[in-house]
């Protein structure tokens, strides 16, 4: 009798387990081509370090982000050479374009 409770008791807990579920939107993620960087300078999402801003040049390497709002800021030392505020949706590659040293 007491095998047949426990059987019954795990078979009824086994019954309780809650479905997974998995969401994919099926888009793709927005990234960021950073052309005319010069040696040296750092990328910036949204005050975070994304490293050497060169790498970043499209051919091949773009920098994939959230999408959404961001700023973006390219600096070389304490020198800001480009900041703007940019906003990218699903699927979108933003080119910024660094010219010269100076801040825009």
């Amino acid at each position: 009798m007491n095998k047949i409770i426990f059987l019954l008791v795990l078979t009824l807990l086994g019954a309780c387990t809650l479905p997974q579920t998995t969401v994919r939107t099926g888009s793709q993620q927005p990234s960021l081509v950073i052309k005319g960087a010069p040696e040296g300078s750092i990328v910036y999402i949204d005050n975070l370090n994304m490293g050497d801003a060169r790498q970043y040049d499209g051919k091949p390497k773009v920098l994939a982000i959230l999408e959404g709002a961001h700023k973006v800021e390219v600096k070389q030392g304490t020198s800001s050479l480009h900041s703007e505020r940019v906003f990218v949706s699903n699927g979108e590659v933003h080119t910024i374009t660094v010219s010269g040293g100076a801040s825009k």
